[in-house]
């Protein structure tokens, strides 16, 4: 299995392994499908998200608590593995990676494989093109939320609020509680950190 590979697999998903548990089959099925909803459309993720909550409650699955954190695992694990040349990875590698190092169970691996396996020329010609297409953010601003009473100003739980303006003029809010914004900021760190060491390197 290419290294890089393994590697951006375990920095990106890896921290979302605590929550596997709370997945099911039907679960993951759902999330699979609105991943490939989402590599196929313009559709923000807060359209395929909220397609993914209606999919499961008509079918009477109850959501659970991390479900957020398990839509970013199953699509980011997808588009990972979709950014790498056909054949980079093959399919017993994906497999032991996924069993092993993600510690989902047969069935699902089952699942996720043959998706990626039997449909990946689609998926990453989509993916490319919908990429490319998709609106860009021309403004950003933020803000912290708190909680205010009336005798004091509570702390606890305070959320950062972000603001987007995209190219086409619609905007997009996004809250994160203090905790993701914290892994925002170190995933950030790390994007810069490496874009810097392929800088340096030389080409020839």
């Amino acid at each position: 299995m290419s290294s890089m590979f393994r590697y951006n697999l375990l920095r990106s998903v890896k921290p979302y392994t605590p929550f596997v548990p709370q997945l099911s089959k039907p679960m993951l099925r759902v999330l699979i499908q609105v991943s490939v909803h989402y590599i196929e459309t313009k559709k923000s993720s807060s359209e395929v998200l909220s397609l993914a909550i209606n999919k499961l409650t008509n079918s009477g699955q109850k959501l659970p608590p991390n479900f957020c954190e398990l839509f970013t695992m199953v699509f980011t694990l997808m588009q990972i593995y979709l950014r790498y040349p056909k054949g980079a990875v093959k399919h017993p590698e994906l497999r032991k990676c996924l069993l092993d190092d993600l510690n989902f169970s047969e069935e699902y691996v089952d699942d996720i494989c043959k998706v990626l396996m039997n449909h990946r020329d689609i998926l990453c010609k989509n993916l490319s093109e919908t990429k490319i297409s998709r609106a860009k953010m021309t403004q950003f601003q933020w803000r912290i939320n708190i909680s205010l009473s009336l005798n004091t100003v509570q702390m606890d739980n305070p959320t950062i609020v972000l603001h987007f303006k995209l190219q086409n003029r619609e905007f997009r809010t996004l809250e994160l509680p203090l905790s993701m914004f914290q892994q925002v900021r170190y995933n950030i760190a790390l994007l810069l950190n490496e874009m810097q060491s392929l800088q340096s390197r030389a080409l020839f």
